[in-house]
Formats: structure tokens, C-alpha cells, sequence
């Protein structure tokens, strides 16, 4: 999703700062974001470590001379239930999805305030409470509370905060032996989301969008989440 993001923000004229764990996706995404005459940068960063974040940061504000988003699309996946998880991996998911949300907002913020017209956007997933996904679901509702709350504190300098809770996507996270590919939402849809809230008029603010497959993408009938 977020090489897609990033190739629809180069498009339409937004410099951009790269910003992942991965250095051959980050040269993909490059070499597309590129390919428009928006100047682009890479920044090798572990979400998971607030020290890499501050820097990554400082790096990004200095490299663009400013900064007017921050699109937050990074995060892992654990499924285990309560009695049988591994904490320490528990512990690396609240670092890499919840933690890194607040810090890369604090650090960004006073940047991205400096004038209206900025946003916040966290793509994060939609409510689907079952067997085996504590921690899923506790990161994605205090992401869901802070961005509610950070929305207030921001609202007076103009800038956006919207969350996007998407259902199946077809990315490399969800299994294609239990869904359908075809019948997933694509990345272009989430990047769509992310154009209108960019291009929404200064009057108003999606606080949050919600966005299901048409189709059930699963292959099992009678299946429904």
C-alpha cells in the first residue's frame, strides 16, 4: 500500500521522504516515485526503535525543507491467543504499530502545523474481533483513540487526521489460499482514500473512513469478517 501511496502522491506533484526497514522495496518504490519529476528520498528506518524514528525525522525534514504529511501505513501481524502468545513479539507489534504512530507524530507535527492544509493519515484495519487476535485488536483501537483525540488537538491549525480502516487488501499480509485476490480491494483503492482526504476542502475533515471488498473475497461460502 505504501509504494502505491507513494507513487500516486509523486504524480500529483508531492515530494516525497521513503521511509521503511527494507532497502530493495525501498529502491522499487524509488525507482517509480522517481520516475516523476517530484524529487523523492529514502530513509532506512525500524519503526519499532524511537531513537531511529527521531532521526528518521530530522532526516526527512531536512531533505524536503519541511514537511506537510505524514501517512502512516507501516505495522505487523501476530495471531496467538492470550494463554499460548509470545510477549516478546507482542511487546514488537505495540513498538512497530502503536508506539511508532505517537512518536512519528510528535516529531512531525510542529512541521507539519506550520501552515494549513496538512494531515495525518494512519492506515490502520477494520473491527474484526474473533478467536486469537488480542493484540490486534488492542493496537487497532488505541490507534483508532489516539487519532480520534489527535484530531481535536489539531483541528485549529488546519491540519487533516483521518484514519482508514480498510478489510482485506490484496497485499502480501492476507492469505490467498483462504481469499480471493481478484475480490480483495486493491492498493490503488486505499491510495484513492488517501487523494480524497489530501483533496477534501478546508471546511471539512474524514475523521475516519471505513472501506470493505464489494465482493466477499473469501473462497469458503458463508464465511463473512
Amino acid at each position: 500500500m505504501g509504494s502505491v501511496v507513494a507513487s500516486m502522491l509523486s504524480i500529483n506533484g508531492v515530494s516525497c521522504a521513503l521511509v521503511g526497514r527494507n532497502k530493495q522495496k525501498l529502491d522499487d518504490i524509488f525507482s517509480v516515485c522517481s520516475s516523476s519529476s517530484s524529487p523523492c528520498f529514502i530513509i532506512s528506518c525500524d519503526i519499532s526503535d524511537s531513537s531511529e524514528i527521531r532521526k528518521c525525522c530530522d532526516e526527512a525534514i531536512n531533505s524536503l525543507g519541511g514537511l506537510n504529511y505524514l501517512i502512516h501505513c507501516a505495522g505487523n501481524y501476530n495471531k496467538a491467543s492470550a494463554d499460548e502468545c509470545d510477549l516478546e513479539v507482542w511487546d514488537d507489534i505495540i513498538d512497530a504499530n502503536l508506539r511508532s504512530t505517537y512518536h512519528f507524530a510528535r516529531y512531525l507535527l510542529p512541521q507539519i502545523n506550520k501552515a494549513p492544509g496538512g494531515a495525518v493519515i494512519r492506515i490502520n484495519s477494520r473491527d474484526a474481533t474473533h478467536k486469537g487476535i488480542g493484540i490486534q485488536t488492542a493496537q487497532k483501537l488505541a490507534i483508532d483513540g489516539y487519532m480520534e483525540v489527535l484530531f481535536e488537538d489539531l483541528r485549529e491549525f488546519g491540519t487533516k487526521v483521518c484514519t482508514i480502516n480498510p478489510g482485506f487488501v490484496n497485499t502480501t499480509m492476507v492469505n490467498p489460499e483462504r481469499l480471493n485476490p481478484k475480490l480483495m480491494m486493491q492498493p490503488d483503492d486505499i491510495s484513492q482514500a488517501v487523494h480524497f482526504i489530501l483533496s477534501t476542502s478546508t471546511t471539512a475533515c474524514s475523521t475516519e473512513i471505513t472501506i470493505q471488498p464489494q465482493c466477499s473475497p473469501w473462497k469458503k461460502p458463508g464465511i463473512h469478517l
